[in-house]
């Protein structure tokens, strides 16, 4: 069997290719359980009486041992399958699934029984599969070396975006934090000095894991706590940066990044790093060795057109062609991410409003509301939570269903409130008599206030902009808004 060319990236094998290695493997010479344990310092058999009876019995295998003699038989290139890559944890795998099956097939035997994963004994050599090499052909490596160009690099990214498979966001936000560290370039770019120039260029192409987590815990941040926004079906397989954060912060935060406690934001962070940032080998390194892995076939297979990757130095490290690719088509590729994540998100918040907007600005600018305070000052002078006069100069206007939920200034949304309550209130949904109180104030109001009627009117969708309202508060409600007693 020929395996792939010097510097190709490697492509798993099939489960009958690894099956039919590990068949010569386990079948082949090796130690018996006798000289394992002398070799370790131990005496065989020793409290183990499985173990004493077979110390002298066929051949005994420790799982790494089997993994590497598998690897060497199938000729795949060993830096591939080796060390904290994705793909060793994949082959790794495949080839203790194989494992698996000769133990039900009865041909292999644990040391003890409930022993541990890859230390085995033959137990019953005629119980092997017979699977003939000459019928098994390696994966086909061809135009697998990473396209460069630019044509190449759009393809790859966009398909990365589009098609590849994902069972959270992650990919999405690796994408967009790699795009915002390309955004600045070389600040050194006009110096004469090559070498500062040089120094310079490695360390923009250099990405510390540390970096990608604090940028994970903003967006994952403001998502979960300012948006609301769901992130999977499944409640048992929510993604560990939110579990982190919620492990970190619970249920609640203050509305602004800013006002975090320094300390917690620090704890989040390194939970971050730890969970999806770590290290492929322990299945703590997630997103960054599997966003480059691309279709080939009815597989998988890790094409690095974008970087490369150490889980030992925590760093990713662009190519040269790459940086200058994201630092060129910055907005537009931006763009498709943003857009690409609110697809994914759309069916797990189909009622909520403006998605993309929210996903894309964690610091959306709010405009100033002085024109809704004039325009609603002559029709009331009281605070519409408390009922007190509002004093001039302490006059609030407050979004009755939480900004960050309609993200929108609708005149329909928009109450006077004195401080005391719109600070109290900040980013939560009064009670609902406060609902019904904002439905009596429109319909009051609605044909005095020209810019009041407009916004009714574009509320309306055809069942009444009395019942849009309600269903907009109870549907903030649903997404996690907590409600609080006024005044």
């Amino acid at each position: 069997m020929h395996g792939p060319t010097a510097g190709s990236p490697t492509v798993l094998p099939s489960g009958k290719m690894v099956m039919w290695a590990l068949a010569q493997v386990v079948g082949g010479p090796g130690s018996t359980i006798s000289e394992v344990e002398a070799a370790r310092g131990r005496t065989c058999g020793r409290g183990d009486r499985t173990q004493h009876a077979h110390k002298d019995d066929a051949v005994w295998h420790g799982a790494g041992k089997v993994v590497e003699q598998v690897a060497g038989l199938l000729n795949l290139d060993r830096s591939a399958v080796s060390g904290g890559g994705i793909l060793a944890v994949d082959f790794y795998q495949s080839v203790m699934a194989q494992i698996s099956a000769l133990r039900a097939r009865g041909c292999i035997a644990d040391w003890r029984a409930g022993g541990r994963l890859g230390v085995f004994r033959l137990a019953d050599p005629s119980r092997l599969p017979d699977i003939d090499p000459g019928g098994l052909r390696p994966p086909s490596y061809a135009g697998m070396s990473p396209d460069t160009s630019h044509a190449g690099l759009t393809k790859s990214f966009l398909s990365i975006l589009s098609h590849g498979s994902k069972a959270n966001t992650y990919k999405f936000a690796l994408a967009r934090a790699i795009l915002e560290h390309c955004q600045g370039g070389y600040r050194g770019a006009g110096r004469d000095d090559d070498e500062e120039k040089e120094e310079e260029r490695q360390s923009v192409l250099r990405i510390p894991y540390e970096y990608l987590a604090e940028k994970f815990l903003k967006y994952y941040w403001h998502q979960e706590y300012v948006l609301h926004m769901r992130q999977n079906y499944d409640a048992k397989h929510t993604p560990h940066a939110i579990t982190k954060l919620r492990n970190v912060f619970g249920k609640s935060t203050p509305a602004d990044y800013s006002r975090l406690d320094k300390n917690d934001v620090e704890r989040a962070k390194k939970l971050i790093l730890r969970n999806v940032f770590g290290h492929a080998k322990s299945k703590t390194s997630i997103v960054v060795p599997r966003f480059q892995k691309v279709p080939v076939g009815n597989r998988t297979a890790e094409v690095r057109s974008f970087y490369d990757y150490d889980d030992d130095e925590q760093a990713i490290r662009l190519k040269p062609e790459a940086f200058e690719f994201f630092q060129k088509n910055n907005a537009l590729l931006s763009k498709a991410v943003l857009i690409e994540w609110t697809k994914f998100l759309e069916p797990l918040n189909p009622t909520l409003p403006r998605l993309l907007t929210k996903i894309e600005s964690m610091d959306a600018g709010r405009q100033a509301l002085t024109k809704y305070r004039s325009m609603f000052a002559p029709f009331t002078d009281c605070c519409f939570y408390c009922r007190d006069r509002l004093e001039p100069g302490y006059v609030q206007v407050d979004h009755l269903i939480p900004w960050t939920y309609i993200y929108d200034d609708n005149a329909w949304n928009l109450v006077l409130a004195c401080q005391p309550c719109n600070g109290k209130k900040s980013n939560s949904l009064p009670e609902d008599e406060f609902r019904d109180g904002l439905v009596e104030r429109n319909r009051r109001h609605r044909g005095e206030i020209p810019p009041l009627r407009m916004s009714l009117d574009m509320l309306d969708r055809g069942r009444g902009w009395e019942a849009e309202i309600r269903g907009h508060y109870q549907t903030c409600l649903e997404y996690g808004f907590g409600t609080i007693r006024l005044p």
